[in-house]
């Protein structure tokens, strides 16, 4: 087994359940059917990660993530004919710093942690969002690359590269661990070991750039992390 300078998460799908912690809300909220409510969160997703693309296709530089967020509810209303007033806007643009983490999260992170290695948030969030989110961890987490800092999103190569331009370590000692099928494309492209928290037992798209690793959560990490 080999053995890693540094451990990278993203943030959004694999350290937190988006959907668990937002869904309910969103319903709550909106006033939907829980039906109608699962499907315009999936569409609120959807969305914003379009825009974040488009970030990277336009280059007219990237948006803010907490805009790509609010954009695409603003998108989610219209589809959904919501009249929602700012402050419930607000609140749910909000409710993206506080997710909950998946269940296996805590004792995956204390033990990776007692074996020595440094972890790292790598993600499309903003600087303050990812810092929020942090703090919801039962660990401490070492670091925190934002694609803010890349000014692009992922899958663009220059968010991968952040550990290695900003904290020395080369890609081989970098083992990222991704919860979409795009970001574990991504990390390969980029050249990254990637382990892939595989919950809906998806391929990626480009075989050519399949993960390291493929399980279906997080806690095959302490099966390839000695």
């Amino acid at each position: 087994m080999t053995r890693y300078a540094l451990v990278s998460f993203d943030a959004y799908s694999a350290l937190f359940d988006i959907a668990g912690s937002l869904s309910g809300r969103l319903r709550e909220t909106s006033g939907l059917a829980e039906t109608d409510a699962t499907a315009a969160f999936q569409l609120w997703r959807s969305k914003q990660m379009e825009r974040a693309a488009l970030s990277n296709s336009l280059s007219l530089g990237r948006i803010s993530f907490r805009e790509a967020t609010r954009q695409a509810l603003g998108y989610v209303e219209w589809r959904y004919k919501l009249a929602l007033t700012e402050e419930q806007r607000r609140e749910l643009v909000m409710a993206w710093d506080r997710l909950t983490p998946w269940p296996e999260v805590p004792a995956v992170l204390e033990a990776l942690k007692v074996r020595g290695y440094a972890l790292a948030i790598l993600s499309n969030g903003d600087k303050v969002m990812l810092t929020a989110l942090a703090k919801r961890l039962p660990v401490r987490i070492d670091h925190i690359c934002s694609s803010e800092e890349a000014g692009a999103d992922k899958p663009h190569p220059d968010v991968y590269a952040l550990p290695r331009r900003t904290l020395g370590i080369a890609r081989h000692a970098i083992l990222h661990v991704a919860g979409g099928a795009n970001d574990a494309l991504g990390a390969v492209a980029a050249g990254l070991p990637c382990y892939w928290s595989n919950r809906n037992h998806e391929v990626v798209l480009d075989p050519a750039f399949a993960p390291t690793y493929d399980r279906p959560d997080l806690e095959g990490l302490l099966e390839v992390l000695p």
